[in-house]
């Protein structure tokens, strides 16, 4: 009798059970299979439905975010939604797989369409390398703060012994968002000690009050030394195209060394509201200087009966310039 009473009891929590997650995994499926044919069909719909003046270089379908390459030839891209992560060729579409690091997709920032900067984020105790592409090698970089821990200053003077790491250097970065500098010998690769990193704090107290990168110019202007902006944010400094002959700052694009605007970016384009901030929006020079890689960022469809928001894309889009 004990016996049936167990199995009843059993039986009893096992059909509570069963009426209680049952309908709510059967909800969860209809959802998610309602929010996939949302999400195929409305990616369709961006992917037609193009701002005015512009043209499409990847679907929205992949849920893509891209970063930009100095010189406009190459885009990084990964596809969020197949997880698929490559060098889009803007000349020719061609996809170049790059190396399996995860630091790339992390938080690479590219010098070249074959270097890509692992950044440290200023921490001394955290190592920036220098990715090359080709080979998928790793090479550290000196970080500076190392060699100077009290600053490179000496009774307000530049601390001679700093000179040394620009001697004979070939290729030199600014990143003005992060206040950061680097610098590349000929051979890097055979010799790694001579690449360095260099923060902007170690001018000490001329840092306080400087510009985001200002100080780094004005070494490489008294060293006569060119270098590049590899910060495509253009929140401290403006973005000059592949020739210099525009340049992209705050509020759009203008045709250098003037305020002649050629785009004046706005909240809402064309009747589609975008992202609010244009540095979020731009994303590279296209490599013919004919217009600029824009990302409008994703939106939110808000479903009444689930009382929900679902995420969704747009398309990553190419926006001609005007030059009439």
């Amino acid at each position: 009798m004990k016996k049936i009473q167990n199995k009843k009891t059993l039986a009893l929590l096992i059909t509570i059970v069963m009426l209680w997650y049952v309908p709510r995994i059967v909800i969860t499926w209809l959802v998610d299979k309602w929010y996939e044919n949302l999400y195929w069909k409305e990616c369709a719909k961006k992917d037609r439905e193009i701002l005015p003046n512009t043209e499409l270089l990847i679907s929205a379908c992949t849920n893509p975010e891209v970063r930009g390459v100095p010189g406009g030839e190459i885009l990084f891209v990964h596809e969020r939604k197949t997880g698929e992560i490559y060098l889009l060729d803007l000349r020719t579409g061609e996809k170049k797989q790059v190396p399996n690091d995860p630091l790339v997709l992390e938080n690479g920032i590219f010098l070249s369409s074959e270097l890509v900067w692992l950044r440290g984020f200023g921490d001394p105790n955290k190592k920036d390398y220098i990715l090359d592409l080709t080979s998928g090698q790793r090479y550290e970089l000196v970080d500076l703060q190392h060699k100077f821990p009290n600053g490179v200053l000496e009774n307000s003077e530049l601390n001679p012994e700093l000179y040394s790491y620009f001697m004979g250097v070939e290729k030199i970065f600014i990143h003005h968002t992060y206040n950061q500098l680097i610098a590349l010998a000929p051979d890097f690769r055979q010799h790694p000690e001579r690449n360095v990193v260099f923060y902007q704090g170690l001018f000490g107290l001329q840092s306080i009050d400087a510009k985001h990168g200002e100080l780094f110019e004005k070494l490489m202007k008294d060293l006569k030394l060119d270098y590049e902006i590899i910060d495509f944010s253009h929140n401290y400094t403006e973005v000059p195209s592949p020739t210099g002959k525009y340049v992209v700052r705050y509020h759009g694009v203008y045709l250098s060394g003037t305020d002649v605007p050629l785009i004046i970016y706005d909240y809402e384009y064309h009747g589609e509201y975008l992202v609010s901030d244009f540095s979020k929006a731009f994303r590279s020079w296209y490599y013919d200087e004919s217009g600029i890689v824009l990302t409008q960022g994703g939106y939110y469809y808000q479903e009444i009966l689930f009382n929900s928001h679902f995420p969704l894309p747009r398309p990553i889009l190419k926006l001609n310039l005007s030059t009439q």
